[in-house]
C-alpha cells in the first residue's frame, strides 16, 4: 500500500550511511548532519513569552527535531529568516529514515547563513507507518501558525520566508492564510491571514488531493473533511480517470475535501511570490503529479514552476539541485 509523506549553536557536518530501501520511500544514501535543535536564547525567549508548552524544541529527538535562533543579544540576523515545514512522517531535521530539512539548512549556512535566519520544528512523529494516521488537524495546525508567528515576534523582522514540502506545503499554506477547520480533534478558526510572508515554496504538495485516496478512502489522512480526498469523479469522467493527464471529458463539479476546497478557493493573497515544484515521477504522488488533468503540485495563483523530471517525493526536497533552487527562489537570483 502507498503511504503518504506529506511531509542549533554552530551547525558541523559528518557524513552518514543509511540503508538505500525503506517502506515509505527513497531517501538519500549519504547525508550531512545538521545539530540542533533551537538555540538557548531562543528557547528562553519562547518560555518568556507564553511559548513554552508548545514544544518547539522537540528534545524527543535529541538535537535533531528542531533549528534556529540567535546566541546571544549581540547577535545580528543579516538575512530574512525562513521557516521550514516538513512533511509526513519526517522532521526537523534527519531525526529518522529520512533527512528533513538538513540539506538545505547546511547549503544556506555554506553561503553564508547562520541559526539566526534559519528555523524549524518537528510536527507529529516520523514513524511511517502512522502516516496514514495523520490529518490537518487544529491541533497541528494551530501549533505551526503559532511557530510561525514566534519566529517573526522573535527575529522583528518584516518579511519571513516560508518553505514547505510535501504535507508541510497544504498546512504551510493554511497556516498562513487562517480561517476555519473541520477537523476530528474538533473544530477551530486560525485567525485572519498573516500578511508578512515574503516568498513562499511549495515542493511536491497535494494541494488538489491524492488520487490513490480513492482506494485508501478509509484512511484517516483520505478524509473529505481536512484529509487528502481528491473526489471520485470530476464531471462525466469517473474514478478512474483521476491521475489522467488528459480527460475524456470536460472537469467541473469536483468535490475536493472541504479543507482543500477551502485552500484553493481563498483568494487572500499567500506571499508576494510563489513557486511551486514538484517531479514528473514522483514515487508518491505518482500518476505525473496529475489529478484531474491538473498537476496537484501547483499552488493555484503560483508565479513560477518548475517540473523536476526525475526525482522521487523526498529527493524534490533534498537533491543537490533543489536545494540550489530553494536558494535561489528565496533570495531572488531566478
Amino acid at each position: 500500500r502507498m503511504f503518504l509523506l506529506l511531509f542549533l549553536p554552530p551547525s558541523f557536518i559528518s557524513s552518514t550511511a543509511i540503508p538505500q530501501l525503506h517502506p515509505l520511500g527513497e531517501s538519500t544514501q549519504r547525508i550531512n548532519r545538521v545539530n540542533g535543535p533551537l538555540t538557548a536564547h531562543f528557547a528562553s525567549w519562547l518560555e518568556d513569552n507564553g511559548y513554552g508548552s508548545d514544544d518547539f524544541l522537540r528534545l524527543d529527538y535529541g538535537d535533531q527535531g528542531s533549528y534556529g535562533g540567535k546566541t546571544s543579544d549581540d547577535q545580528e540576523i543579516s538575512f530574512t529568516p525562513v521557516v521550514f515545514i516538513h512533511g509526513n512522517s519526517d522532521s526537523a531535521l534527519t531525526a529518522g529514515y529520512y533527512q528533513g530539512w538538513t540539506n538545505t539548512i547546511q547549503y544556506f549556512i555554506d553561503k553564508g547563513w547562520n541559526s539566526a535566519s534559519l528555523y524549524a520544528t518537528s510536527w507529529g512523529d516520523d514513524n511511517g507507518l502512522n502516516a496514514e494516521l495523520r490529518t490537518h488537524n487544529c491541533e497541528t495546525t494551530q501549533r505551526l501558525r503559532r511557530f510561525l508567528i514566534a519566529v517573526q515576534n522573535y527575529t522583528k523582522s518584516d518579511k519571513i520566508h516560508v518553505i514547505g514540502h510535501s504535507m508541510g506545503v497544504t498546512l504551510g499554506r493554511k497556516i498562513i492564510l487562517g480561517g476555519k477547520i473541520t477537523a476530528s480533534d474538533g473544530n477551530c478558526d486560525l485567525g485572519a491571514p498573516l500578511r508578512f510572508i515574503d516568498v513562499f515554496v511549495g515542493l511536491a504538495g497535494a494541494n488538489y488531493g491524492l488520487c490513490h485516496c480513492i482506494v485508501d478512502s478509509d484512511h484517516p489522512t483520505c478524509n473529505h473533511d481536512n484529509g487528502y480526498w481528491p473526489g471520485d469523479y470530476c464531471g462525466d469522467n469517473a474514478a478512474d480517470q483521476c491521475g489522467a493527464a488528459v480527460l475524456q471529458y470536460p472537469c467541473n463539479g469536483v468535490k475536493y475535501s472541504t479543507f482543500l476546497n477551502d485552500l484553493n478557493s481563498d483568494f487572500d493573497q499567500l506571499a508576494k511570490r510563489v513557486v511551486s515544484a514538484w517531479s514528473s515521477v514522483d514515487d508518491l504522488i505518482q500518476y505525473g503529479d496529475n489529478i484531474w488533468g491538473h498537476p496537484t503540485s501547483l499552488i493555484v495563483r503560483s508565479n513560477d514552476k518548475k517540473i523536476y523530471p526525475n526525482y522521487t517525493h523526498m529527493e524534490t526536497k533534498e537533491s543537490p539541485e533543489s536545494v540550489r533552487d530553494q536558494y535561489e527562489w528565496i533570495n531572488r537570483i531566478k
